[in-house]
């Protein structure tokens, strides 16, 4: 139901009107009962009761200097924040701010004058700059209202009133100029395409995707209606003002056009009883139809007819590429803009409910059967295009059907191929057309379909299956190798052809992470038939970072594949412990093999580099000590037999005597090697499995083992050794002279080696200078041995006994000191206690200044002033940091005198004890530990 509102309660005639598309408002202009131009707003939604009009929001008076000229134009933005109004002296008005409220928040601004009288206004918005388009009767410009108003003069030629419209685009609008010979479409980089229109054009407008013109025709016109489409509109006419007849002029005639496909959808003239033309006033596009307005005060309404009548025409007439393009267009008109900005072809905003039932399936429809008319004229290449454009909706096996037959394969490989473009094919459609071309032997046509440069989608595997099944290697590897099917490849390379070495390549070329899955499948293949490319190929995996970021392979995972190749899984370890983590054995440069061609050369990571990640460090780590402790197995094993943790496979692969000795002799310097990385307690037990001396020698040290050395040297009676032993050692573990003394004791009838007494007197001179043990201790460890003299010892038990007294003699005196001091400070304190203290002191030992009453004197014998202590006159400044100091000590041993846990590790940390327990006795430690129990 329409809502009318009467505007003549305000005296104000209208002659422009813009309703806002987002807003139930209205921006109108008009002229007061003095003919003075006013712009005002409305708001529809709230009606004015008592002067029976929308509620007014704002009102202006438009004026130029102190004359008053009639607006011939009117532009407003959507937001209403700014509005462009154009008289007939050539001036544009332009109005910023919200014009929905009261004057005080807007600003009026003169942006263009001319002579010309202005006929067009529109604006442009593209969400970063606004601007204006100028229509004169003489030129089109534009001016820039968001960057200081800047104009630019788009073209010298205008246009006349009521033939200038803007697009009806959201953004990027397009100012559209009617002109006698054409139709033109203006951007803000100036004229743009133009539709070739010819005739005197009196107005023009935008309905739905139709362009409604209205031209001035003679006056013998026939008002019978013409168009392209026959009952494309029906008419309908309603008298609304009943008039007098007018006098001859000449008539008008209507015209639709649609711009995008290119013909009149409708052309006629309105008569007036049958008796002539009358020209047309008025022609407004509003619920779906058109209206049209005459001079004898008619409305006729144009209603199209609905898209099922019209196509039903077109079939019948067999018009199919026409009733495609008229479901098209349908289809645009539901978009909010169905054309770019430098389109002639406009899509209305608004949109009926009869446009969304035609969707894509109508114009499938369509094509299907204009495909079946083509079809059944054997035309059957025009068919096979529309089928198509089928291709998604229609089931294909309704197109296949029909295409079968031999004499057709080259419409039906075309379907085919489009479905597998499409990515719409089956397995079954891919088998359907390989196996066409297989069993036909037409190499070209699959050479077609498979190596073709366009993108075709199908099922990859059953493609490769087919062609695999045919015996087509070199097509299946084609596919493979395109669409990056690594397994499928390594399947036929490996199963089928037997290619090792350029199957070596490709894995070298492969992605880390790829190649590594690979691996788990046929790597034990490939290191059987071609080790040495192999081997080249797992040291690139195991130092190349798997991903970028990422560590490079664990190698453990690879050990498992070198089953019967030991000499080769040696080479592989010894050349990656180079590479990657700077651990050389055996010589630099040995165990090389030569690289695979191709990309072949492998790329070494800096021994120095390491993960950034903790948790790649200590997977780094783990790997390196897995290689190490693998390969030392396998050093000290001779190629015997070895079980790898990563499979449960043995390996036995003999090797020649050389290759053992120097297996050893790399076995030691892996164990010497600072940079390697092994688990010492496994090497240890390798060792002595395997009897290697100088590893289980080497390993001793490493680990510390001190008395297992010399206990080594003792079981092997190597007198020399074990001397040198306790030389070496004996600093840090001084227990290794002791323990040598007792294996010499214990030699029975004879000491042994070529010195007996130089050794033994070496043995007691070093326990003598480490005070090792008490001399009484080492003369019972001697009696042991009848071999031994006194004579023989004679000078080791003098110099005890003389170190001994002078430690006696030390102590006494020591002794005698302390007992001396206690007794002074005995006195001292009873002096203290008892007798009185006389102060001589003269000067002020801060100040140093002659002392002066008041005066503070201490026990010390220290004297101030009392200005100079301050508050601070408790303890004397200059005794007090000593005192302090010993106050702290006090308080510290009381504290350590509560930690039994602390006394009791020192304890057990010392060899001295009975030192310990003196120690603490003199602190008093123990006294004090018993008050706090």
């Amino acid at each position: 139901m329409a809502v009318v509102f009467s505007f003549q309660a305000h005296n104000h005639r209208v002659t422009h009107m813009r309703h806002m598309k987002y807003k139930n408002q209205l921006v109108s202009v008009g002229e007061d009962e003095h003919g003075i131009p006013i712009v005002k707003v409305w708001n529809l939604d709230k009606p004015d009761q008592t002067a029976d009009t929308p509620a007014l929001q704002r009102s202006s008076k438009i004026q130029y200097g102190q004359k008053v000229f009639p607006v011939t134009a009117l532009a407003v933005l959507e937001n209403m924040t700014q509005v462009a109004i154009g008289l007939e002296n050539g001036v544009v008005l332009l109005i910023r701010g919200d014009i929905s409220r009261r004057d005080r928040f807007t600003k009026s601004k003169i942006i263009h004058e001319g002579s010309e009288t202005i006929t067009g206004l529109g604006f442009y918005e593209d969400g970063k700059r606004t601007v204006l388009y100028i229509v004169t009767l003489a030129r089109i410009l534009t001016c820039d209202t968001s960057n200081k108003d800047a104009k630019q003069v788009l073209e010298d030629h205008g246009g006349d009133m009521d033939t200038v419209l803007l697009t009806a685009h959201e953004t990027h609008q397009e100012i559209v100029v009617g002109r006698k010979e054409a139709v033109y479409f203006y951007g803000l980089d100036g004229r743009g395409p133009c539709a070739s229109i010819e005739g005197e054009k009196t107005s023009m407008a935008w309905f739905r995707n139709y362009l409604v013109i209205v031209t001035r025709e003679p006056i013998d016109v026939v008002a019978t209606p013409h168009s392209a489409l026959a009952d494309y509109v029906d008419k309908e006419k309603s008298s609304v003002v009943e008039a007098a007849p007018l006098e001859a002029s000449p008539g008008t005639v209507l015209t639709i056009y649609d711009l995008k496909n290119k013909f009149v959808a409708y052309t006629g003239t309105f008569d007036s009883g049958g008796m002539r033309a009358q020209p047309i006033k008025a022609v407004l596009g509003e619920w779906g139809e058109l209206f049209v307005i005459n001079a004898d005060h008619k409305m006729y309404r144009l209603r199209e007819k609905d898209m099922d009548t019209k196509l039903d025409i077109l079939f019948k007439k067999n018009m199919y590429n026409l009733a495609i393009n008229l479901v098209s267009s349908s289809q645009s008109v539901s978009s909010a803009d169905a054309s770019s900005p430098s389109s002639p072809t406009v899509a209305h905003p608004a949109r009926t409910s009869g446009a969304n039932e035609y969707d894509y399936g109508t114009l499938v429809e369509i094509h299907k059967r204009y495909g079946d008319w083509l079809y059944s004229k054997s035309e059957y290449d025009q068919a096979i295009q529309q089928y198509l454009r089928t291709i998604g909706h229609l089931e294909p096996s309704y197109i296949i059907r029909k295409f079968l037959d031999a004499q057709r394969i080259h419409n039906l490989t075309s379907y085919l191929q489009a479905l597998h473009e499409q990515g719409l094919a089956n397995a079954d459609h891919t088998t359907l057309l390989l196996n066409c071309y297989t069993k036909l032997k037409d190499v070209k046509r699959l050479d077609e379909f498979i190596k073709t440069d366009k993108e075709i989608k199908f099922d990859v595997e059953t493609a490769i299956r087919v062609c695999r099944q045919g015996g087509y290697y070199s097509h299946a590897l084609y596919l493979t190798k395109k669409f990056h099917e690594n397994d499928w490849y390594l399947r036929i390379q490996i199963e089928d052809l037997r290619h090792y070495a350029e199957t070596v390549r490709f894995l070298d070329r492969l992605p880390p992470s790829e190649a590594i899955r690979a691996l788990s499948r046929y790597g034990y293949v490939l290191v059987t038939e071609v080790p040495a490319e192999m081997t080249d190929v797992l040291l690139k995996l195991c130092t190349t970072p798997v991903e970028p970021g990422k560590a490079p392979a664990r190698p453990e995972e690879f050990l498992h594949l070198y089953v019967n190749r030991t000499e080769w899984c040696v080479k592989f370890m010894e050349r990656l412990l180079e590479k990657r983590w700077g651990v050389v054995v055996g010589g630099k440069g040995k165990g090389q093999t030569k690289p695979p061609a191709g990309d072949g050369a492998v790329a070494s990571q800096p021994a120095s580099e390491t993960p950034a990640d903790p948790d790649d460090v200590e997977r780094d780590e783990a790997s390196k000590r897995a290689v190490c402790n693998t390969l030392l197995e396998l050093y000290l094993g001779g190629g015997g037999q070895v079980a790898f943790d990563s499979a449960e496979q043995e390996v036995r692969s003999p090797v020649d005597e050389p290759t053992r000795r120097r297996w050893k002799k790399n076995a030691e310097e892996l164990l010497r090697n600072k940079k390697a990385n092994y688990d010492i307690n496994h090497a240890l037990v390798l060792c002595k499995m395997q009897e290697f001396g100088s590893g289980i020698l080497y390993l001793y040290e490493r680990m510390s083992l001190h008395k297992d050395i010399l206990q080594r040297h003792m079981d092997a009676e190597d007198f020399p050794k074990v001397i040198a032993t306790c030389k070496t050692y004996g600093d840090a573990d001084p227990s290794l002279w002791t323990q040598s003394l007792a294996f010499f004791a214990g030699r029975g009838t004879g000491l042994g080696g070529p010195d007996p007494q130089v050794e033994l007197l070496q043995v007691l001179e070093q326990i003598d200078k480490k005070n090792l043990l008490p001399p009484l201790q080492v003369i019972q460890i001697l009696a042991r041995n009848p071999a031994v003299t006194i004579g023989m010892v004679k000078d080791y038990i003098v110099r005890r006994v003389e170190a001994e007294k002078r430690n006696i003699d030390e102590s006494q005196k020591l002794i005698n000191s302390y007992r001396e001091e206690t007794r002074r400070m005995k006195e001292q304190v009873e002096e203290l206690q008892t007798k009185s203290i006389v102060f001589q002191v003269t000067k002020c030992e801060l100040c140093k200044q002659p002392l002066e009453l008041p005066t503070i004197h201490f026990l010390c014998k220290h004297s101030y002033h009392q200005r100079c202590l301050g508050d601070a006159d408790r303890e004397c400044p200059r005794c007090a940091p000593e005192h302090r100091m010993i106050q702290d000590l006090v308080r510290s041993q009381e504290a350590s005198a509560g930690r039994h846990d602390v006394f009791l590790h020192k304890l057990e940390a010392t060899e001295d004890r009975f030192g310990l327990v003196a120690e603490w006795f003199s602190k008093n430690a123990f006294f004090t530990m018993k008050l706090a129990d």
